[in-house]
């Protein structure tokens, strides 16, 4: 999953948070599950930490500046960190070799993050933009 300005909001702080969260699950498909458990499920988790650092900041910016859409866009990042939390799961404990588990992270952390940061990231980041001071 690499990278591209097409992902770009706008918004240089959350912009920075998306590359580096690319980059964490590039960092998981890459390693590809075979025999490399243990980095994977540390990568896995610092992705869901970092990802609850990264929508508290969004959530803060849309509180800030009443965004309209604030409750969607939240009950859209619970709903990821349930899938990360899920991920998390099934990673504790795999032998290292799990195709299944490599292709449901392409499936689920990939799919929605494009959707996401295309999608509704980049509405929010406008409307921040036009009512806030902070973007």
């Amino acid at each position: 999953m690499l990278w591209s300005d097409k992902y770009l909001t706008g918004n240089r702080a959350i912009d920075d948070d998306h590359k580096r969260i690319f980059d964490l699950v590039r960092d998981i498909i890459d390693q590809n599950f075979l025999d490399r458990g243990e980095k994977i499920t540390k990568v896995i988790n610092f992705l869901g930490d970092y990802t609850i650092q990264h929508f508290r900041r969004e959530e803060k910016l849309m509180e800030e500046c009443e965004y309209p859409e604030y409750p969607l866009h939240k009950s859209q990042h619970d709903d990821f960190l349930e899938q990360i939390k899920e991920l998390t799961e099934k990673t504790n404990g795999i032998d290292g070799k799990s195709l299944s588990l490599s292709l449901e992270v392409n499936d689920v952390i990939v799919k929605w993050l494009v959707e996401h940061v295309l999608g509704s990231d980049k509405q929010m980041a406008a409307y921040v933009r036009e009512h806030s001071k902070i973007a």
